[in-house]
């Protein structure tokens, strides 16, 4: 998921306060107390040590006795986290089922089970969208092009301060929006809304066609930008509308948060590359929403400058960026996952720099890879890189390391773990660490 760390609304994924990032894994296929598909959200708090699985929280639906976790409910969906009772405390936000949305409140002893909330909603998304340094929610309604802005702080009961519906209709009637990232890429110190825009075909797939940006304002009500075009005046999107494949982060450092999109592939009918092949999509903010400085750009794997040259499967390319400053330089840099010609899975870093995302010093990690996230678990001022590798049931940590040739590097891993590490039996398993949340 997107990084969506409020600047002075809260610690983010830190649940207890110490100032260490927390790792949040998902399962959504997990089984719960004999329901398949249920799912978990599997927490393992951070330390000087990096993840420490001797600290750790198995979270479900059950667990918060909000309702029974049903099969298929596919707890721990599209899971974000921020400050939202402005307590102080990381608190997490997950979705489950097709319209609802647990609330899991942090403390000084990290997440607790009691007293979670309940709300509608799907797609949620944490940012401070009005500016006044208090954490905000937005959530995906049921109606066509519809979300909802709940402005915190929250009440311990998921009551926000006030809440905003948004209409998020597209220009053209044959489309429809969906919400995808939050972060200021307008610089002003208000969280911005990137929206997909969507074609809806007959299968009911939702196919993306361009991203518009919504602006944030003091009263909360959000105002409509550009539509991102490419450097040649082409619309931007990414692969998918619900599978985290947009984030935001401040790759150059100017100050605006640039939207990231992963385009590994696209289906229209039949499964086809776009052109130039699976890759990373980038558009520079700015203070109207796109820099006039930066053009957008477009990295494949060619383009990436991998170290031995390696060959991708033909769709993978680009999948599920994350962000994170992986040498503390003060520069975002960005990993996503990509699958090896010989199915092999593979987690690629390219750098953020002044000049943007490059692939100067990028790195590739072959024979890891179902799911990625970077988060500085050991509080060093670098993120961290966590690796899902769901074929063999395992999780690997890997350090971030200072300098301009540092970044992730394998020498010394803070944490390797499996499902029994985190008290999980081999019966509850659904796909360990397919998925993690953040």
């Amino acid at each position: 998921m997107a990084d969506q760390a409020v600047a002075g609304a809260g610690a983010h994924s830190d649940f207890n306060g110490d100032g260490y990032g927390d790792l949040v894994l998902t399962d959504t296929t997990a089984t719960v107390d004999g329901a398949y598909s249920a799912g978990y959200v599997a927490v393992v708090y951070g330390s000087a040590k990096g993840p420490d699985t001797g600290h750790r929280k198995i979270i479900t639906q059950n667990s918060l006795n909000l309702g029974k976790a049903g099969q298929g409910g596919d707890f721990g969906n599209h899971t974000v986290t921020g400050d939202l009772d402005h307590d102080g405390y990381s608190d997490l936000a997950t979705m489950a089922g097709s319209n609802t949305i647990f609330i899991v409140w942090g403390g000084k002893n990290g997440l607790s089970t009691s007293g979670a909330a309940r709300i509608t909603g799907r797609i949620p998304l944490i940012g401070d969208f009005n500016g006044d340094g208090r954490a905000d929610l937005v959530t995906q309604t049921t109606k066509d092009s519809a979300a909802t802005l709940r402005l915190g702080p929250f009440s311990r009961k998921g009551a926000p301060k006030r809440s905003v519906p948004l209409n998020l209709t597209p220009s053209d009637p044959d489309l429809l929006a969906t919400v995808a990232a939050a972060g200021d890429v307008t610089g002003d110190g208000r969280t911005d809304l990137v929206v997909t825009w969507s074609r809806i075909y007959a299968d009911g797939d939702f196919t993306p066609r361009a991203t518009v940006l919504y602006r944030g304002t003091k009263t909360g009500t959000l105002v409509k930008g550009p539509r991102l075009k490419d450097a040649k005046g082409k619309d931007i999107y990414a692969s998918s509308a619900w599978f985290g494949q947009v984030t935001t982060a401040d790759v150059n450092k100017d100050g605006y948060a640039d939207i990231v999109l992963g385009l590994p592939t696209e289906l229209i009918g039949e499964p086809m590359t776009p052109a130039g092949g699976s890759q990373i999509v980038v558009s520079y903010g700015g203070p109207k929403g796109q820099s006039t400085k930066l053009k957008p750009v477009r990295i494949n794997a060619k383009a990436a400058a991998l170290p031995g040259s390696p060959t991708f499967g033909w769709d993978t390319f680009g999948s599920t960026p994350v962000a994170g400053d992986t040498n503390g330089d003060g520069y975002a840099d960005i990993a996503f996952t990509a699958q090896l010609a010989d199915e092999r899975g593979s987690v690629i870093v390219l750098q953020g720099s002044a000049k943007g995302l490059t692939a100067k010093n990028s790195k590739i990690f072959t024979g890891l890879g179902g799911a990625a996230m970077l988060r500085d678990t050991n509080r060093d001022g670098r993120a961290d890189l966590a690796i899902g590798d769901e074929r063999h049931d395992t999780a690997t940590v890997l350090r971030g390391t200072p300098g301009a040739n540092g970044g992730i590097t394998t020498t010394s891993p803070l944490a390797t773990f499996g499902p029994a590490d985190l008290g999980l039996s081999e019966s509850q398993v659904g796909s360990f660490a397919s998925g993690f949340g953040g």
